[in-house]
Parts: C-alpha cells; sequence; structure tokens
C-alpha cells in the first residue's frame, strides 16, 4: 500500500508541477504585459499567437529539468533550506533551457526577453512557494499518519540510538522505527531500547525481515561491528527494503558531512565547507553588495577617525596585522590603529582589558568596534566576509590547535569582520573552546538567513563592547 502511495504521490507531485509552470508563465503574462511599461510601437503580443503554442515545450523543459535533478527523488531526509535550494537551481536551469527554445525558434515565433524575465523572477518565487506549501502538508499528514514508512535498525550502539532520536525529533519525514536488530536481542522476548524492541541476532536479519517486514533499514554498526556489513548486504538481497548506511563516526569530528558519488565509489566527507557552488556565490554576493554599502555609509565617520588617530599620536591611522582565514590562508587584516606605534615591539601579546599600551582615541575606538571599520576593504578584496569566525593571529594559532580540539575547523569557512560566537557575548577574556562551539555550529547550520540574523544583531548594539583584537 505505500508503494502505491508513493507512486500516487509521485503522479499527483508531476501534474501538481506542470499546473503550476503553467499557472506561472500566464502570470507572468498577464504582469509582463499588463502591469509592466509596454512599447508603442511593438503593442501586446496575442497570448496565442507565440507564448501559448510555447508551453507545452517550456512544461516539457521543466519537467526534465526536475527529474534530472532529482527533485522527484524521495526528500523525506532534507532540510527545507537545502530542498529551497535545490528547486532554485532546478528552476533556473529549466529557465536557460527555455531560452535555448526560444533560440532555436524561427524569428517569427520568438518571445520577449523582458517577458523572459519576469518569467524567471516569478516562476522561481512562485514555484518556490508552491513547493513549500506542498511539504507542509505532507509533514502534516506523516504526522497525523499518513504516508508513513517503518524502518528497522541494525546495531543498538552510539549511532543507531543517535539516529532514532534523531527520527523521533523530525517527526516530519515519517518515518517509524519498528525494531533495532542486534545481537543482543531476540526474536522470542524481544528486550527494549528507549521502548524499541531489539530484535537479533544479526544474523538472522533475512528471517526478522521476512516476518515483520519495513520499508527501509539503515546499518547503524559499531566500529567494532564495521566488518559485519557484507555479510549483512548480502542477506539483505532478498528483502525489498531501502538500504541506508549510518557511519559510527563522533559528530563533534563532522563538519557537514557529505555522501558523494565517483564512478560508483560512494565517498563520505565528514568536514566539508558549506562555501562551495551556489552557497559561495551566494555569500559572495552578499558581501560584495552589503559591504560596498556599508563602506559608503561608513565613509565619513572613517575619515573622522583618521584625522583623530593623527591627531592625537605618532603612528600610521592604519595598521595591518597577519591574520588566519579560510582554508589557514594568510592575509593583512587592516583596522585603525588603536596602540602606540611601538606596542609590539617585544612580540605579538593577547591584548587585556585596560590595556596601557592604547591610546585614548584607541581605547574609545576597541571599546566600540570601530576600530574595525577598515576590515570593509578585506570584505571587498575577498579575504573576509561581513560574518563568519573572527580570524586569529597565526602565532597564537600554532598554541591553540594544540590545545583546543577541532579548533582548525573554524577555518574551513572563510573568516568574518563579526560573528555567532561574538554575538552571543563571546569576546574579549571569554572561554576560547566555548567560542569554537559557537563557531562550528554556525559552520555546521550556516544559511544566508543566518548571516543576515547575525549582522542584524551586530548593527543593532548586540558588539558594542570590549573584545578580542
Amino acid at each position: 500500500m505505500l508503494k502505491q502511495h508513493s507512486q500516487l504521490m509521485l503522479t499527483l507531485l508531476i501534474i501538481s508541477d506542470a499546473v503550476a509552470i503553467t499557472l506561472a508563465w500566464l502570470a507572468a503574462y498577464w504582469l509582463r504585459f499588463t502591469w509592466l511599461p509596454v512599447s508603442p510601437e511593438k503593442g501586446i503580443p496575442a497570448l496565442a499567437d507565440k507564448y501559448l503554442p510555447m508551453l507545452p515545450l517550456v512544461v516539457l523543459a521543466h519537467l526534465i529539468t526536475f527529474y534530472r535533478i532529482r527533485l522527484y527523488r524521495p526528500r523525506r531526509e532534507r532540510s527545507l533550506f537545502s530542498e529551497t535550494r535545490d528547486i532554485l537551481k532546478a528552476f533556473v536551469v529549466a529557465v536557460v533551457a527555455v531560452v535555448m527554445i526560444d533560440y532555436a525558434l524561427p524569428a517569427t515565433n520568438k518571445i520577449s526577453r523582458s517577458f523572459i524575465a519576469t518569467y524567471a523572477v516569478v516562476g522561481a518565487a512562485s514555484f518556490a512557494l508552491f513547493r513549500g506549501v506542498v511539504r507542509a502538508v505532507l509533514q502534516a499528514l506523516r504526522r497525523r499518519g499518513w504516508n508513513r514508512r517503518t524502518a528497522a535498525i541494525v546495531g543498538s550502539g552510539r549511532s543507531a540510538q543517535r539516529l532514532l532520536h534523531a527520527l523521533r525529533r523530525n517527526e516530519w519525514t515519517g518515518i517509524e522505527v519498528l525494531y533495532f536488530v542486534d545481537d543482543a536481542g531476540s526474536t522470542d522476548d524481544a528486550p527494549r531500547l528507549h521502548q524499541v524492541p531489539v530484535r537479533g541476532p544479526v544474523a538472522d536479519i533475512r528471517r526478522i525481515l521476512e516476518r515483520e517486514p519495513v520499508d527501509a533499514v539503515f546499518l547503524a554498526l559499531s566500529n567494532e561491528q564495521a566488518g559485519r556489513a557484507e555479510e549483512i548486504l548480502e542477506q539483505l538481497e532478498t528483502s525489498t527494503a531501502d538500504v541506508r548506511l549510518v557511519p559510527d563516526i563522533n559528530p563533534g569530528f563532522t563538519l557537514r558531512p557529505n555522501v558523494s558519488e565517483l564512478d560508483g565509489v560512494a565517498i563520505l566527507s565528514v568536514r566539508q565547507t558549506p562555501m562551495y557552488g551556489w552557497n559561495a556565490l551566494a555569500k559572495r554576493a552578499f558581501d560584495v553588495v552589503m559591504g560596498g554599502l556599508f563602506t559608503l555609509l561608513a565613509t565619513v565617520p572613517m575619515l573622522v577617525i583618521a584625522l583623530a588617530i593623527k591627531l592625537t599620536s605618532r603612528g600610521p591611522v592604519f595598521y595591518r596585522q597577519r591574520r588566519v582565514g579560510m582554508d589557514g590562508r594568510e592575509f593583512a587584516l587592516v583596522k585603525f590603529r588603536t596602540m602606540r606605534a611601538d606596542a609590539e615591539a617585544d612580540g605579538p601579546v593577547w591584548s587585556r582589558q585596560k590595556d596601557d599600551r592604547r591610546t585614548a582615541v584607541g581605547a574609545f575606538l576597541r571599546r566600540t568596534s570601530l576600530d574595525e571599520l577598515p576590515n570593509l576593504f578585506n570584505v571587498l578584496a575577498g579575504h573576509l566576509s561581513l560574518v563568519g569566525p573572527r580570524p586569529e593571529r597565526p602565532e597564537f594559532i600554532a598554541q591553540f590547535k594544540q590545545e583546543i580540539p577541532r579548533y582548525m575547523l573554524r577555518h574551513k569557512i572563510k573568516a568574518g569582520m563579526t560573528g555567532y560566537a561574538q554575538v552571543m557575548g563571546l569576546r574579549g577574556e571569554s572561554s576560547l573552546r566555548k567560542r569554537i562551539q559557537y563557531d562550528l555550529h554556525y559552520i555546521r547550520h550556516w544559511s544566508l538567513g543566518l548571516d543576515v540574523r547575525i549582522l542584524a544583531r551586530t548593527l543593532v548594539g548586540a558588539w558594542f563592547s570590549e573584545h578580542e583584537k
């Protein structure tokens, strides 16, 4: 019955996608030629002349693109953000396909370029919203017991229990664990783990599945049992259940883990930066646009600060300091000088509160974080991001990476002017270990929305106190 539901859902989804594309195409025509300016010489083209005849090709191009980008694969375990990102990617590719179709048509049948631009915006927004509504409806139905899938977890150790708790916390996946399979269990008088029965032994998994069939089997073996994976997979060959592998890896050592495939070989990446592909492009575009705007707004204050520094102390206005950014690359961080010119004649020293090396103007700049304004030049140059873990000096990193576990993971993303740890109040002489926890949380859960929230908290004064330099 579940498989029938899956086929039915897939059919309904494809049909609803076709309807959504059609409505977006018609809405774009109405918006472009009713609400937006139209050239008097060209007039308003008739819908039936070019736009309706092209519609079947447009719908077909979209559906093929969505299929190739796997929008019709089960996505129960995907987050809302990752699904929306994939949908927008697919829609961009589909619009490019529409442009190519238009170029292939005779000159008399070509459609307006401004219409295609309008459709790209209207279609992408409406389709993402449509799929979001579909997702919300499916999740609500699954919570009420419809279209749910049953599962068994092979193993009962750390990774198996983490998986059970993760599925329970995310009921929208619609996956219900019926039992564990482990050598500690039996089929006659089954013990229970977190209120879930434990069947066993593992060597009898074929018979267990025949007696209690499930839709999916998760192999969550401990490292000591990993050598049995091939034996278990051979027994599962007679089952129609989906099989998924859950490696026994401490989550503290992972960073946005991802599985890829190379010529049939599955590769698990446990330390992957979120800054690749569209993510990198989106973050860089955000930095350039917002960084340029902030630089423009800060021009007059920076000129006033530069004049105050020059008039009150000897030495340069700016201070360049070596810092370490993404992937361990060093760059020169630009700040306003807040200390005497000879403050580090004896070598780098960790900044302290009420540091007697600071100038009168420098103390104020530190207290208000205005000395960081020239960091905007680093942002525009690409050395720094507006939001990210604060960059540290290489001399201190050599010490920290030996003393603080997973310290170097914070270098898997571009360093920032402000960061999650800073707006959460971790600055100055606060615990470095605690800051690292917040930095890694930021990297694991990065999104543009999170960047905007951190930046907003910074701008409204969450960072207006003395912090590390």
